[in-house]
């Protein structure tokens, strides 16, 4: 077992997560592992450390701590030469040069908590239901901001999920619990991953291609992560092909989606309805377009924030960190695919006392 007061570890801050990174220093500070603390976030905004900080912040830090709001570069490794792991506190790591954790032998822990995926997944199909159910549409005509509907099978503005086809995009911890809960339901499920076929789609969901899923799909889920290839991959061609009163739920990341192009698709009716708890701008601007229309659910990135996921965040990092630095995988690790070239870096960065 390492020496504690031997190594050091890097936390940032956010305005966000400023409890549970407090927590995480004070947690490993009481272990006589020293920590040292980064500048601020700041609102709207993903930022990068200033290259003329590098070495003064991470020249000595074994395992380093990043949120969402702070960007982990292939530069911030490259200024790292004792670095051996990436921990982030939340399940989301698309601020995190993943290729470049690879490239030099860092291993990646994060919040990959059963508390997190689970909520997240509770949340999801909540919103699912809220849109085809039309809640806050019924919550508007008991206030008088909309008529009462006239009964009969055209005029009513809510749907079953049973015998619905439920489209899911992105099969990870989050996508295959909704794909759990959705089962009892009796909606079609069918999902698209890059690396899903029939031989490892859960239980009760068809493997399909995206185009298929688009086109058959009465209510679209998002799940994948943020990277080069998901970046708007839900775009003005992709609108084109979904059906015509579909809806659309988003709990993955907001640059998966062309905002613009899904605004131009709400207003003109193409879609029924969307339930969107990220943003290509967080906080989402008080001049967006998505705040005036009608036919949107709206939640600031906290859908899924349970008492019980918040509560798991700081445990779980505070045990990966240590792990880390006892030369053990992280109980939650996002590229357990490098251990062996993991534990030749930390073989070598041993040696250098």
């Amino acid at each position: 077992m390492i020496q504690s007061s031997d190594r050091t570890v890097f936390i940032c801050r956010d305005h966000v997560l400023e409890s549970v990174l407090d927590e995480i220093a004070e947690g490993l500070s009481a272990k006589g592992i020293r920590v040292v603390r980064g500048p601020a976030s700041a609102p709207g905004q993903i930022l990068d450390f200033a290259d003329a900080r590098l070495n003064d912040l991470f020249g000595v830090v074994d395992v380093a701590v990043f949120s969402g709001r702070w960007r982990c570069t292939r530069a911030v490794l490259g200024a790292a030469p004792r670095l051996v792991g990436i921990v982030n506190p939340t399940i989301g790591l698309d601020t995190v040069d993943l290729e470049a954790a690879d490239d030099n032998g860092i291993i990646v822990g994060h919040g990959a908590v059963p508390e997190n995926y689970q909520s997240m997944a509770e949340a999801t199909v909540m919103l699912m239901l809220a849109l085809m159910y039309n809640l806050h549409g019924s919550e508007d005509v008991l206030r008088g901001r909309r008529p009462k509907p006239r009964p009969g099978a055209h005029e009513a503005t809510s749907r079953m999920v049973k015998g619905s086809t439920i489209g899911l995009i992105g099969l990870g911890r989050i996508g295959r619990a909704v794909a759990e809960r959705l089962q009892p339901f009796g909606a079609r499920l069918i999902a698209y991953s890059p690396s899903l076929g029939a031989h490892n789609a859960p239980p009760g969901v068809t493997a399909v291609s995206l185009d298929d899923l688009l086109r058959s799909s009465d209510l679209v889920g998002l799940f994948v992560a943020l990277d080069a290839g998901s970046r708007h991959m839900i775009n003005e061609a992709a609108f084109s092909k979904m059906k015509d009163g579909a809806y659309l739920v988003n709990v993955a990341r907001g640059d998966v989606i062309d905002e613009a192009a899904l605004i131009r698709a709400l207003q003109n009716n193409k879609l029924a309805g969307a339930a969107l708890d990220t943003f290509s701008v967080e906080p989402l601007p008080a001049d967006s377009p998505l705040r005036l229309l009608d036919n949107v659910i709206l939640t600031p990135h906290m859908v899924g924030t349970t008492r019980e996921s918040f509560a798991a965040l700081a445990p779980a990092a505070i045990d990966n960190i240590l792990r880390i630095l006892d030369s053990e995988l992280p109980r939650h690790c996002k590229n357990p695919h490098v251990a062996d070239a993991w534990h030749r870096r930390v073989r070598q960065v041993r040696s250098m006392g």
